[in-house]
């Protein structure tokens, strides 16, 4: 219950001058795992916001509520468990309205995160990826990540289990040691 109020809370605040659009998603990914999301686009600021759905189901599965900002062309995700953001360069293309619409997409793209362990001050955090995710990180430690296709990673790179965290997308989902953070 206080996720939901934390969430309507900040859409009421994301809403102050655009028109959102929201739409419910599923995502089933190559090994199946089926993932539900709330995708609310702002399109005056050019922004989607996400909220990942129950993930507890699956192995090192991590809630977050995810942020892409379409003008700065960084997006970040927000593990409110571990009051994290990790903040990387968007791989995700501005997605059409119908995209959202569908409400089903096999269409997942896997990645690992590779995360610099220094923290980020807000004044980095504002200058790199922008006014809307330095506020939707303002209370949370941020960590710049390196997205990287997961079929480019060699084999013997292997995350222990234990530092292993799976966080989804839209349209993706991604590996990262989150142990040390």
């Amino acid at each position: 219950m206080k996720l939901v109020g934390a969430v309507s809370v900040l859409l009421a605040l994301l809403c102050v001058d655009g028109v959102l659009i929201t739409s419910h998603l599923i995502e089933i990914d190559h090994y199946g795992r089926k993932v539900s999301m709330d995708v609310t686009r702002d399109t005056e600021r050019n922004t989607v916001l996400t909220v990942i759905g129950d993930v507890s189901m699956y192995k090192n599965g991590r809630h977050s509520v995810n942020l892409h900002d379409f003008n700065t062309n960084y997006g970040v995700l927000k593990d409110i468990n571990k009051k994290m953001c990790l903040l990387a360069e968007s791989t995700l293309k501005q997605p059409t309205e119908d995209m959202y619409k569908v409400g089903l997409t096999y269409n997942v793209k896997h990645h690992e995160l590779d995360i610099n362990e220094e923290e980020m001050t807000k004044e980095e955090v504002l200058e790199l990826a922008g006014e809307n995710i330095a506020s939707f990180c303002a209370d949370y430690n941020t960590y710049l990540a390196t997205v990287k296709p997961a079929k480019t990673w060699p084999h013997a790179r292997k995350m222990s289990a234990a530092a292993q965290s799976t966080y989804w997308c839209v349209f993706s989902s991604c590996k990262a040691d989150t142990l040390s953070l």
